[in-house]
């Protein structure tokens, strides 16, 4: 199975990664959503069993899509965090990660977990709201209208794969753009309804598995390939 698979958004080549992100060559930039950064150390603080070393796993995963393929960009499409930033002991791991690409810039769209978030703490850029780009439009939650088209997460989309009990994490790709799977491991999902028009690409162990179109998909001439 292949580890990427190329898509179309008006006229912009997008590559979906199995390691749940995308890379967008035309603007050398790598995309990843809902990174959930010590999401396991709240967990532990309210009481919950949650493992230990998922944050570094993220961040190991994180490096190794940096060091392969080299992106200008990396755009964290809202909650890089998940918890009060004063209380994160995952800081040092995100130096870690960030003292070898010092010139990588780091641009996170805001979302509902990053209240905390301080840039200055971090290396990171943030942006309020939505940005354009490429015709595009990056953003956290899926917006209301699909002028123009948006790339997008928040609601970690997953399928289920026929004869497995399972959900996987995947990309979810429709007429008003295209959602992201959460790229933390420590996350849930949201089961995509496979309804006319939706296309789903399934994150399989590092790999994308591209799940047969709907027959909406097939009859829009128009919708994003």
């Amino acid at each position: 199975m292949p580890a990427e698979h190329a898509v179309s958004l008006v006229d912009q080549t997008l590559l979906l990664l199995g390691e749940r992100a995308v890379y967008w060559p035309a603007q050398r930039a790598l995309l990843i959503a809902d990174l959930h950064l010590g999401k396991a150390d709240v967990l532990r603080r309210a009481g919950i069993l949650a493992p230990r070393g998922n944050t570094s796993a993220d961040l190991e995963r994180l490096t190794a899509l940096v060091d392969r393929y080299r992106p200008e960009a990396l755009w964290i499409l809202g909650d890089m965090l998940h918890g009060p930033l004063r209380e994160a002991p995952w800081l040092d791991r995100w130096r870690d990660f960030r003292q070898p690409h010092p010139g990588l810039e780091i641009r996170v769209i805001a979302g509902n977990h990053d209240r905390s978030l301080d840039p200055s703490r971090l290396g990171v850029e943030r942006v309020e709201g939505m940005v354009e780009l490429g015709g595009l439009r990056l953003t956290h939650e899926p917006p209301a209208v699909a002028d123009p088209l948006a790339i997008c997460g928040h609601l970690h989309p997953c399928v289920r794969l026929p004869g497995l009990a399972r959900r996987w994490p995947a990309f979810r790709l429709d007429s008003t753009g295209l959602l992201l799977p959460a790229f933390s491991l420590l996350t849930g999902g949201t089961l995509v309804q496979r309804r006319d028009g939706v296309r789903c690409f399934a994150c399989v162990e590092g790999n994308v598995v591209p799940l047969p179109a709907s027959p909406g998909s097939r009859r829009r001439a128009n919708a994003p390939s």
